[in-house]
């Protein structure tokens, strides 16, 4: 007869399962209301008055987030995922850039809207940067140029902090890797989200939001 471990050997299996999933965020605004902002996030303005408008939107059972442009704004919105603030990370999210300036990325180590690290994709530039933002000063960090990407489609978007290595992904291949152990202390752990330049039409999907633990 084939046997188990001890039931204790099991139950502290599970829970350490169930911490672990605890940790992470997926969000695939599947079950939000339409036309409504998403619960569990909190909404802030870079460079801009507001932080414009958030809402959901419905293709039968499935949702998706949307920020709808302004034709007057010319910084950032930010929708940041409440939770607990994270050093080492993984955040992915589809995104589709569909009008206006077509900008829009992910934000992690957010402290506030003038803290945090971005990695932004510019269709209109045909560029994927990374940003460290501190004291409101927005310093572009790293970025690859003249990509040719499909103006009409959506695209996924990866990041891994891993303690000061950063490593951004589009579409499942690697962009570029930036180490910033001269700053990381700047920006030691913060919060994650969605960013999206202000007069930009994007919408985004299957946002993931994980500690990082050395296996990325």
């Amino acid at each position: 007869m084939v046997t188990g471990p001890p039931l204790g050997v099991l139950m502290i299996l599970v829970l350490a399962g169930a911490g672990a999933v605890a940790h992470q965020s997926v969000q695939t605004f599947d079950a939000a209301q339409a036309g409504q902002p998403p619960a569990g996030f909190t909404f802030a303005a870079m460079r801009q008055a507001a932080p414009g408008t958030f809402v959901v939107r419905r293709a039968g059972a499935s949702g998706h987030l949307v920020h709808a442009a302004n034709a007057g704004a010319e910084g950032f919105s930010l929708a940041i995922a409440n939770g607990e603030p994270l050093s080492d990370l993984v955040i992915s999210v589809r995104l589709r850039l569909s009008g206006g300036a077509r900008a829009g990325g992910v934000v992690w180590r957010y402290v506030d809207p003038q803290n945090f690290y971005a990695a932004v994709l510019d269709l209109d530039r045909g560029e994927l940067s990374l940003f460290r933002v501190t004291g409101g000063n927005m310093i572009k960090i790293e970025e690859e140029e003249d990509l040719e990407l499909d103006r009409d489609a959506w695209h996924m978007l990866k990041v891994v902090h891993e303690d000061a290595q950063v490593r951004v992904s589009l579409g499942g291949i690697r962009v570029f890797t930036d180490d910033e152990r001269r700053h990381n202390r700047l920006l030691p752990q913060g919060r994650a989200g969605l960013l999206a330049a202000g007069n930009a039409d994007v919408a985004f999907d299957d946002l993931r939001i994980a500690p990082d633990r050395g296996r990325r």
